[in-house]
């Protein structure tokens, strides 16, 4: 990886409609518009499957809940709340932030300076024994110790539980065992994500330690001897 002061120039404004559009409905119209971009995002979807599959295997958890939407009226009243959609663009995209979330974590930690990172601690063994309670009773098990319990145990009930007509509640609980994530100074590792650094560098909204670690990061490239030709 490289890591540079940048600025991003957009050669278009494509929407996560219209990009999913091209991917999956393989809309023809979106296709055309959209031409000199097509082999670009193609490629995209190819990297974003490797890069789901290796943090599936290392057994990253996906809760994939529907988030609210909130219907709006022209005058600014809601008039409805809706499920929002997350397609296959979403995903690319989230899969991206995320390796470059973990990639400048890495960095900063090899820096060997001060930095902030987005730490989640396993969840807290009572909670587990309680969680593994109440799925058991519903012939869901971890199939082994509150202590022993990792993140990959999570995912895999994840996936049996997968269309079944128990899955939201199920998950909704899951969610709730788990610790609360946060920032700290000392890298603590991503349980959830089921990674060893993470850190916030870039997110769908601006939160201000995205801007701290940019900051960090600046400092750390002004320390760093640029090598020779």
């Amino acid at each position: 990886y490289e890591i540079h002061d940048g600025v991003i120039r957009s050669n278009a404004r494509m929407t996560y409609t219209e990009a999913n559009a091209i991917l999956v409905d393989r809309d023809a119209k979106t296709r055309a518009t959209y031409a000199a971009l097509i082999e670009l995002c193609d490629q995209m979807e190819q990297l974003f499957k490797v890069l789901h599959a290796r943090r599936r295997r290392r057994g990253s958890i996906e809760f994939d809940l529907p988030s609210a939407e909130f219907l709006m009226d022209d005058g600014g009243e809601v008039t409805g709340i809706v499920a929002a959609e997350r397609n296959q663009a979403h995903r690319i995209i989230e899969e991206f932030m995320l390796v470059a979330n973990e990639t400048v974590g890495e960095y900063l930690e090899e820096g060997s300076q001060a930095s902030l990172y987005r730490v989640h601690a396993p969840p807290d063994p009572v909670k587990v024994e309680e969680f593994e309670g109440f799925t058991s009773s519903l012939g869901y098990s971890f199939g082994r110790t509150k202590e022993q319990v990792v993140s990959k145990d999570f995912q895999r009930l994840l996936k049996r539980l997968k269309g079944k007509r128990e899955q939201r509640s199920v998950s909704s609980l899951m969610l709730r065992t788990m610790q609360q994530a946060r920032y700290d100074t000392v890298n603590r590792g991503h349980f959830g994500l089921a990674a060893t650094v993470y850190t916030h560098f870039t997110s769908p909204i601006r939160r201000y330690p995205d801007l701290v670690v940019h900051r960090l990061l600046r400092r750390l490239h002004a320390l760093t001897p640029t090598p020779s030709p």
